[in-house]
C-alpha cells in the first residue's frame, strides 16, 4: 500500500512539473518592437538618424571583443575561440558616425524623400528577415530605387535592428564609400566654312612654388624674360598669392612654344603643369567679334534666370561658372553649355569600384555652324579696314542672300581682339578700347542705330504708290527757289525750307524715276507731306519700322518718332523729314538690309539668320542635330506691281548709264539695283552717316547676294565715296581689285 501510494505521488509530482513548465512557457512575454522594421524604416524615411539609430541592436552599435590572434597559441597558450565573435573590431558603428555617414551621403546625392515598401519576411527562432525595396528621390540623380534585405534579431526581449553599410546601398560595405563624381560637359564650338571661330582648349600651366623660390628678384627677373611679362607683374602674382602654388600664365597646346616649356622646367621655383584646365579660346582674333561674342564669370545677379529649366544634375550655375557675356556665346548658352554628366558608385577601402549606383553620361554642348562665307567675311573686314583710317571713322557692312535671309558677312568696325577680353580680361588693353573715339566695342551692325538718310526714300516712294497717294508719273510742280522749297501747302510753315541734293546735269522732269536717281530731297518730303503722318507712319510701321526685329543677336528697335509732345520736336518738318530719312527716323544697318531683301524676295522681307546647324558627335558620326531653316519676318510687305516699278528705278541708280547717285559703284561681272543715302550728324554738320545698299540681278539662285555698306565719316570730300569702294569689291562677282590704301 505504501508502495502504490509513493507512485501515485511521483505521478503527480511528474505532472504537476510539466503543468508548471508548460505554464512558464504561455506566460513567455511578447517583443516589445515587433514593428522596428517600420519604425526604423520611417525614421529613415523623416530623414531622423538620431532616431533610427535607436532601433539598432548591441552587435551593431558596441565596439565587439576582438577575436583572438594566433599569437598566444605560438606562447604554449590554448586558444579557444569565440563563437560569439561573428565581426572584424571595426564592424560596429556609434551614433555620431551613423548620423555622419547618411547625412554625408543623403548630402551628396541631394535627397529631398525617402520610401519604402515591405516584399516579404521570413522568422527563423529569434531572427526576423524582411526583404524590401526603398527609393530615395535626389536632386542629382532622379530616383534611386533597389531592393534590400535587414536581419532583426531579439535582444533583450526586443527586436532590433542588425544593421550593415549594405542598408544604404547593395553593396557597401564597413569599409566602402560612397563617390559622387561630376563630369564637366564640354561648350560647344562655333564655326563658320569649316573654321573654328570659338573652341574649348585644354591649356598647361606655368606655375611657381614660393617656397623654392631663392631669391625673388633673381625668379622674376628671369621668368618674366621667358613669359614675355614684366618682372613687376610676376612679383605681384607671388605677392596675391593666397598658398604657396602661384599660376603665373596658361597656354594653349598651339600657344605653348617649346621655349617657354623648357624654360619654365628649368628654373628653380618654377614648373609645367600639363592639362591644367580649359579656357575659351579664339582662334580668328578680331574677326566677327561682335557677332561671335566672348564669355565671362557669371554675376549672382544672373544664376536664377541661367538656371532656370536646369536641374543639378545637368550641372547649375555658380558664381564660378563661365558663361556667354555677349554675341552668339550669349544668345547660345544654354546651347553650348551642354549638360554635366554624373557617377554614383561605390568604392571599397583601397578606392576600388564595387558597383556603379548611378551613371549620366556627360552630354557636351553641341557645335554652332553659321551661315557666314569665312572667306567673304575675312574680305569684308579687310576691305573696311584697309578703306577707312583713323579713330573719327567707323563702319559697318551686311551682307546677306536676299532671297532666304542667310548672313554671309557681318562687320562692326573698328573690332576687337577676343582673346585679350574673354574671361579675365586684359586691363590695359580693355582700357585702351574703352576710351577709343570710334568705339570698338558697339556693335554697329545690330545696336547701332543711324538716320537711314536717302536710304529711305524708296520706302517713302512704296508707300505713297501703294495707298495710292501718287502714281510713277506724278511730277513735282511746287515753286523751287535756287534748290530750296517751303511747304506753305501744307500749313503754316516756320522752319527753313527744304534743300535738294546738289547735282549738276539733273534730268528732268522731277518724277518718281528722276528723283530717286538723283535723290531729290524735296520729292520725298513733298510725298510724306501728302501721305499725312498717320497713313505714311502706319505703313512704315507694317512694314518693320518700330517692330521688334528676329534675330539671333539683340537688335535695337527702330525709331519713328522719339519726342511726342514737344512741338519743338514734332511737326510737319518733321513728318516732312522723315520722308527723306533725316529727323527722329532710326535703323540698324542688319534691318535697313533685311527690308531691302523684300525687292529680291517678291515682297516678302525674310529672317535674317546667322546660324546654319547645331552638330554633335555621335559615335563615330559628327551630324546636324538642328537645322535652322529660312522664315518669313513680314509677309507681302510689298505689292508686286510696287516692286515692277521701283526696280527698273533702283537699277538706274546704280547704272553708269545714268547721273545716279550710285553710278560711282561700278560693280563688275552683274547687274546690281539698290540706293545711296546720306544723313548729316549734328548741328554743325561736320559729320555724316553714308550708306549703300544693293543687290544683284538677273543672277542665279547661288549668286544671289545683297551687300550693305555703312560708314560715320567727317563730312569731306576725300570720304565722299568711300562705301562704293568697300561695296563694289564685295557685290561684282569677277576677281576683286586690290581697294588703294
Amino acid at each position: 500500500m505504501r508502495s502504490l501510494y509513493k507512485s501515485a505521488l511521483a505521478v503527480l509530482l511528474i505532472l504537476a512539473t510539466l503543468f508548471s513548465v508548460a505554464g512558464c512557457r504561455a506566460k513567455r512575454p511578447e517583443l516589445m518592437d515587433p514593428d522596428c522594421f517600420e519604425k526604423f524604416m520611417d525614421a529613415v524615411c523623416a530623414l531622423d538618424f538620431s532616431a533610427a539609430y535607436s532601433y539598432l541592436s548591441k552587435v551593431s552599435t558596441t565596439e565587439p571583443t576582438p577575436v583572438p590572434t594566433a599569437e598566444p597559441e605560438r606562447m604554449g597558450v590554448e586558444v579557444t575561440p569565440d563563437p560569439n565573435a561573428t565581426q572584424k573590431p571595426d564592424e560596429y558603428i556609434t551614433a555620431e558616425a551613423f548620423i555622419k555617414k547618411y547625412e554625408s551621403i543623403f548630402s551628396a546625392l541631394g535627397v529631398t524623400a525617402v520610401s519604402y515598401e515591405k516584399l516579404s519576411e521570413e522568422e527563423d527562432g529569434d531572427t526576423l528577415t524582411v526583404k524590401y525595396s526603398a527609393s530615395y528621390e535626389t536632386k542629382i540623380a532622379g530616383v534611386l530605387t533597389n531592393e534590400y534585405e535587414m536581419t532583426l534579431v531579439r535582444e533583450d526581449d526586443h527586436r532590433r535592428v542588425l544593421w550593415t553599410p549594405a542598408l544604404i546601398f547593395p553593396g557597401m560595405t564597413w569599409g566602402s564609400t560612397v563617390r559622387v563624381n561630376r563630369i564637366a560637359a564640354k561648350r560647344g564650338d562655333i564655326l563658320a566654312s569649316g573654321e573654328l571661330l570659338a573652341q574649348t582648349v585644354t591649356t598647361s600651366a606655368a606655375v611657381a612654388d614660393k617656397d623654392a623660390i631663392q631669391d625673388t628678384d633673381a625668379f622674376c627677373a628671369a621668368a618674366a624674360e621667358i613669359l614675355g611679362m614684366t618682372p613687376e607683374e610676376i612679383a605681384e602674382k607671388l605677392e596675391k598669392a593666397a598658398g604657396k602654388t602661384v599660376l603665373l600664365a596658361q597656354y594653349s597646346e598651339k600657344e605653348l612654344s617649346p621655349d617657354v616649356h623648357q624654360g619654365i622646367d628649368e628654373l628653380e621655383g618654377a614648373y609645367m603643369i600639363k592639362n591644367y584646365g580649359t579656357y575659351r579660346y579664339y582662334p580668328q582674333g578680331e574677326l566677327l567679334a561682335h557677332t561671335i561674342g566672348y564669355v565671362g564669370y557669371v554675376e549672382e545677379s544672373e544664376l536664377a534666370s541661367l538656371n532656370e529649366g536646369r536641374t543639378e544634375t545637368d550641372g547649375l550655375y555658380t558664381v564660378h561658372s563661365i558663361v556667354g557675356r555677349s554675341g552668339l556665346e550669349r544668345a547660345y548658352e544654354s546651347v553650348l553649355r551642354g549638360k554635366d554628366g554624373l557617377t554614383v558608385t561605390i568604392r571599397d577601402e583601397n578606392g576600388e569600384l564595387v558597383s556603379t549606383v548611378y551613371k549620366k553620361p556627360v552630354e557636351d554642348g553641341p557645335d554652332l555652324h553659321l551661315t557666314i562665307d569665312l572667306k567673304l567675311q575675312k574680305r569684308a573686314e579687310q576691305l573696311i579696314d584697309l578703306v577707312l583710317w583713323g579713330d573719327d571713322t567707323a563702319g559697318a557692312i551686311v551682307v546677306m542672300n536676299p532671297t532666304n535671309g542667310e548672313v554671309k558677312a557681318l562687320v562692326s568696325y573698328p573690332s576687337y581682339d577676343l582673346n585679350q577680353i574673354a574671361i579675365s580680361a586684359n586691363a590695359e588693353y580693355y582700357d585702351k578700347i574703352s576710351k577709343q573715339a570710334n568705339k570698338p566695342l558697339q556693335n554697329r551692325d545690330t545696336l547701332g542705330l543711324y538716320a537711314p538718310g536717302s536710304a529711305m526714300k524708296t520706302f517713302t516712294a512704296a508707300a505713297a504708290l501703294e495707298l495710292g497717294t501718287v502714281t510713277p508719273d506724278y511730277i513735282f510742280k511746287g515753286k523751287i527757289v535756287d534748290d530750296y522749297w517751303t511747304p506753305t501747302e501744307y500749313g503754316r510753315w516756320v522752319w527753313p525750307p527744304i534743300k535738294r541734293t546738289e547735282l549738276k546735269k539733273r534730268t528732268e522732269p522731277m518724277n518718281m524715276a528722276n528723283c530717286l536717281l538723283h535723290s531729290d530731297n524735296i520729292y520725298f518730303a513733298n510725298l510724306a507731306l501728302m501721305m499725312g503722318e498717320d497713313d505714311f507712319f502706319a505703313y512704315l510701321r507694317r512694314i518693320g519700322f518700330e517692330q521688334s526685329f528676329p534675330f539671333e543677336l539683340s537688335v535695337a528697335r527702330s525709331t519713328l518718332k522719339v519726342k511726342f509732345d514737344d512741338p519743338n520736336y514734332w511737326n510737319l518738318r518733321s513728318i516732312a523729314e522723315t520722308g527723306y530719312g533725316q529727323g527722329q527716323v532710326t535703323i540698324s544697318p542688319l534691318q535697313l538690309a533685311t527690308m531691302y531683301c523684300a525687292f529680291r524676295h517678291n515682297g516678302d522681307i525674310p529672317v535674317p539668320r546667322v546660324s546654319k546647324a547645331l552638330y554633335r558627335t555621335e559615335g563615330i558620326e559628327y551630324k546636324p542635330i538642328k537645322t535652322f531653316e529660312s522664315g518669313i519676318w513680314i509677309e507681302d510687305a510689298f505689292e508686286e506691281g510696287t516692286i515692277e516699278t521701283l526696280l527698273p528705278m533702283m537699277k538706274n541708280i546704280m547704272s553708269r548709264e545714268y547721273n545716279g547717285t550710285g553710278r560711282r559703284l561700278r560693280a563688275r561681272g552683274c547687274t546690281v539695283a539698290g540706293k545711296t543715302g546720306t544723313a548729316e550728324i549734328g548741328s554743325e554738320k561736320a559729320r555724316e552717316i553714308s550708306w549703300f545698299v544693293g543687290f544683284r540681278v538677273d543672277v542665279p539662285e547661288e549668286d544671289e547676294l545683297l551687300v550693305l555698306v555703312m560708314v560715320e565719316i567727317p563730312t569731306a570730300d576725300e570720304y565722299k565715296y568711300l562705301k562704293f569702294d568697300i561695296a563694289r569689291e564685295l557685290i561684282s562677282m569677277d576677281e576683286p581689285e586690290e581697294p588703294k590704301e
